[in-house]
């Protein structure tokens, strides 16, 4: 919702603002929430990922796992070190959310060397415009309502018509963003902070039988 203020001037110039929130100004006003992880199970891997540096584990099998915090959510990298392809199988694994919901991943095939990047909680698609009207930050649109005399000689009453500069239009409306929600897609769940979330993620390594389950219980955690 935008927030409109006119200021009529002695000249007969109506100055029109038009001020839309941001992220930015709601964070100086009411302080953003940050927010890291913590492992907390296995025991023995027990320690904070933030945002600073990549934390890296490794769990046998031929996979490492890299995890770090951006942007408050936790980026999962999973490579791939041994010699042959392994699939993450999504069927397999899953997350179980702080309300013991399970969902669950999508399946890769990972090569040899390489590596693939899961982000949770995961993001939800979001239809945003595109093109030139859309913008980030903060700032404001300014537009002008100019009123002259009328020149016609049977009509003392004063008219006014819309002027804008180049920087702005009177009828200019703020950018709008919609996300996008499936009930049916069961992949997308939130993630409150002070919460955990335990992941198991399920391989199948080329050449050799039988699925390799490896677990992670992870607690966002509000700095």
């Amino acid at each position: 919702m935008r927030d409109e203020r006119a200021v009529v001037k002695p000249n007969g110039f109506r100055r029109f603002f038009i001020l839309y929130p941001s992220s930015l100004i709601l964070c100086l006003l009411t302080g953003c929430a940050h927010y890291e992880y913590d492992i907390v199970q296995p025991p023995e891997l027990a320690g904070h990922v933030g945002d600073d540096a990549w934390v890296a584990l490794r769990r046998g099998g031929g996979i490492d796992y890299r995890l770090r915090s951006y942007d408050n959510y936790l980026v999962v990298l999973i490579y791939n070190d041994g010699d042959t392809p392994v699939k993450l199988l999504g069927a397999d694994s899953f997350a179980v959310d702080p309300h013991g919901e399970s969902h669950p991943m999508p399946s890769s095939t990972i090569p040899p060397g390489s590596f693939v990047k899961r982000v949770f909680p995961p993001p939800r698609p979001r239809v945003e415009p595109y093109g030139p009207s859309w913008s980030v930050g903060v700032g404001y649109v300014h537009a002008q309502q100019v009123t002259a005399a009328s020149s016609h000689p049977q009509h003392s009453a004063w008219h006014s018509y819309p002027y804008h500069t180049w920087y702005g239009h009177p009828y200019y409306d703020a950018p709008r963003y919609y996300t996008v929600y499936d009930t049916n897609d069961r992949t997308y769940f939130d993630w409150p902070g002070g919460t955990s979330v335990r992941f198991l993620f399920a391989f199948a390594r080329e050449g050799q039988e039988g699925v390799m389950r490896q677990e992670l219980l992870i607690r966002r955690v509000k700095m």
